[in-house]
């Protein structure tokens, strides 16, 4: 549960940024309050440990290192004809969190990456938008499993 909480603070974060903002220390703290306060156990504890900063700092830096890979990844898997400039920054911010555990974090198994993604945008985005991540994360994971020439 503590991983899922953190993934959901670091696309906040991601879409914060995307969207402008410093995605610093203090909206961490903030942002973590706010989830933890959500679980339905009523977690007491509202800051983020040390191996939770950890994992979120690495999604940060990463997917700002590896954004042109990243996008050219999920523009490559998108149906249709899908510029990133038409993806709302929610889903965009889960897509690149997505395509960087898949891509960078060998902790996560790709179909964790893949499920959290959509329970992040069956939470935070609009049911179509759930289709197109599916459809977009899936087309990655079997790219990524076929063997190279």
């Amino acid at each position: 549960m503590a991983r899922s909480i953190a993934r959901q603070a670091a696309m906040q974060l991601l879409y914060e940024r995307l969207s402008g903002g410093e995605a610093d220390d203090e909206s961490l703290d903030l942002v973590y309050e706010q989830l933890s306060m959500a679980q339905p156990e009523g977690s007491a504890r509202l800051r983020p440990s040390k191996d939770e900063r950890q994992y979120i700092s690495d999604v940060l830096t990463g997917v700002e290192e590896h954004q042109t890979e990243l996008d050219d990844s999920i523009e490559k898997h998108s149906t249709g004809a899908w510029a990133l400039s038409r993806v709302p920054h929610v889903d965009l911010s889960i897509l690149r969190l997505a395509a960087y555990e898949l891509y960078h974090r060998s902790d996560v198994p790709d179909n964790v990456a893949v499920s959290e993604a959509m329970e992040m945008a069956n939470r935070y985005s609009e049911p179509k938008s759930g289709r197109y991540i599916n459809g977009v994360l899936g087309a990655m994971v079997r790219d990524k499993q076929e063997p190279k020439a």
